[in-house]
């Protein structure tokens, strides 16, 4: 498990931020996560979103991250619990004036600080939350995809989509297709723009799919 740890950390961390590669290689290491043994849990009903707020943490401070022992496994958990900790405090505490950015420790008697969160169970980690976490990540990703698409279909920068294009009517090209059948509001079919431009419904079909679809980038990622 540390091997495996030690490499998917590395990994997120040879990519820079907001790359593709680092959004997989992520999504990897969050999956691994769901195996370490004693992450904080709670029965509070908002503990999703205390638990997501620390899987944001994590995604945007892996590159701190410093083994403080002999194994990563035990030293991540730690690293990860720090912060969910307080993350699960904050659902007790419903004062208004409370601020989720500092530490509100509890004194004992002794005058010692202590924090009930530490004496919490080490119950099982509930992959429903991971899978939550991964498909706002995928979402994300998705939506970034698809304006990119959208954005290269509308501009055509080097005109690739515009000059490809079947030979008995240069008007019906690839950009044309591609606004009508996934740009407008109510998309168009293949049948009816054979229709209107008079063309062989299966030659249309199969130049948009092998011809047009290949000049979109990001289309088969």
């Amino acid at each position: 498990m540390d091997e495996q740890l030690s490499n998917l950390i590395a990994e997120v961390c040879r990519h820079t931020d907001a790359t593709l590669e680092r959004q997989k290689a992520l999504n990897r290491l969050l999956i691994a996560i769901a195996q370490l043994p004693g992450i904080y849990t709670s029965s509070h009903q908002d503990y999703p979103e205390a638990f997501n707020r620390t899987l944001e943490w994590v995604s945007k401070n892996i590159d701190r991250f410093e083994a403080n022992s002999s194994s990563i496994q035990e030293s991540l958990a730690r690293w990860i619990n720090a912060y969910l900790k307080w993350r699960i405090r904050d659902l007790y505490i419903s004062d208004d004036r409370y601020d989720s950015k500092r530490i509100y420790p509890t004194i004992n008697d002794e005058g010692n600080a202590i924090d009930p969160i530490d004496k919490l169970p080490d119950p099982k980690f509930s992959l429903n939350l991971l899978d939550l976490k991964i498909a706002r990540i995928q979402e994300t990703k998705r939506q970034r995809q698809g304006s990119a698409i959208e954005q290269y279909i509308k501009q055509d920068p080097d005109k690739i989509l515009t000059n490809c294009h079947l030979r008995k009517d240069s008007q019906c090209n690839c950009q044309l297709l591609a606004i009508r059948l996934l740009l407008q509001e109510t998309p168009q079919t293949i049948a009816e723009i054979s229709r209107e431009f008079n063309l062989n419904n299966q030659t249309l079909y199969s130049h948009w799919k092998q011809k047009c679809l290949g000049s979109i980038p990001f289309w088969q990622k």
